[in-house]
């Protein structure tokens, strides 16, 4: 009689721990919001007509698929650094599956510093103020 109770112990300890992998944490709220200050590697001051652009994009620079999920545009940018607040929306797969943030400041008709390295946002630095460094552009 002992075996039944053992086997069927057995059976509901097996079930029951192929469902240690299930994700349980309930998905955020994709509604995002990244702050931070955009810097420039070389200090320099800015032309009154400088602005900048910072942008939150799926993909990487250069590649067909690049999708902006949010942007924003900061004309008389001023001083550097120079504060930004950029609104997007992005779930918690999204995220993991990569999303970038770039920024580029821009006067006289051309662009003068980006950053060159993709900066990644994920759920682990998206909740705090990131600094962006832009270096000049090589001509």
């Amino acid at each position: 009689m002992k075996t039944p109770i053992r086997l069927i112990a057995l059976l509901v300890c097996t079930l029951v721990a192929g469902c240690g992998h299930l994700e349980m944490t309930p998905e955020s709220d994709p509604n995002r919001v990244v702050t931070g200050t955009v810097n420039l590697r070389m200090p320099t001051d800015l032309p009154a007509d400088a602005s900048v652009l910072v942008r939150v994009v799926e993909g990487a620079r250069g590649e067909a698929t690049l999708r902006v999920l949010g942007e924003q545009a900061i004309t008389r940018a001023g001083e550097p650094p120079v504060a930004y607040r950029v609104e997007f929306r992005a779930d918690d797969a999204l995220l993991r599956r990569g999303v970038n943030i770039e920024a580029r400041v821009s006067f006289g008709g051309q662009l003068r510093y980006y950053n060159f390295n993709a900066i990644g946002l994920n759920a682990g630095n998206i909740d705090r103020p990131l600094v962006l460094v832009v270096d000049p552009v090589k001509r």
